[in-house]
């Protein structure tokens, strides 16, 4: 896959079309992260893209009285031009895993986080859980090898075993610690 622009858009893609259309019934539904419900989920979800934009430049307006989705689509819009503009896109600031650059943030945790969470929201809605095969493949492979960094955050659940056939998807998802 392309760069972090084309994943951040494809990753917020995918969650805002499992975003879009809810109701507030299905917000409040159990979500695969333990203790959340789906709106948890998207109030996770939106503020994480808020945090990261709020790293360089102009504070994100994010109004909380607005729609989740018109939250979400300014978050991004917001975190995306940041990105595009070469020098705030290469500035460092302190993330949870250290001193990074904003692209590298973006790349690293703010597309994995969409696209995990777009898996637990679609869960927990009964929406679409197929998650785009590159960005499954993209994540997995630069998660794996910060397995114990990850764990020791406290932001995962403990994999589970997956089984021998298992799809990108499914090794993912049992990396993550969630039952697909």
């Amino acid at each position: 896959m392309a760069g972090t622009l084309e994943r951040f858009d494809s990753a917020a893609a995918g969650f805002r079309s499992r975003l879009a259309g809810l109701t507030p019934d299905a917000l409040e539904a159990p979500s695969p992260c333990e203790g959340w419900t789906a709106s948890d989920v998207v109030e996770h979800t939106i503020g994480a893209v808020v945090v990261v934009a709020d790293f360089v430049g102009e504070p994100v307006d994010d109004d909380r009285s607005a729609a989740s989705v018109d939250r979400f689509d300014r978050a991004c819009a917001d975190l995306r031009a940041k990105v595009a503009d070469p020098e705030l896109a290469s500035t460092v600031v302190e993330s949870p895993f250290g001193e990074l650059a904003l692209k590298q943030i973006v790349s690293s945790i703010v597309v994995h986080d969409l696209l995990v969470h777009t898996w637990d929201l679609a869960r927990a809605t009964g929406g679409d859980e197929r998650l785009d095969p590159a960005l499954v493949e993209h994540t997995l492979a630069s998660m794996e090898p910060l397995d114990d960094a990850l764990r020791g955050h406290g932001a995962f659940a403990d994999k589970l075993p997956a089984p021998d056939d298992a799809d990108e998807q499914t090794k993912l998802l049992c990396f993550l610690g969630r039952q697909p």
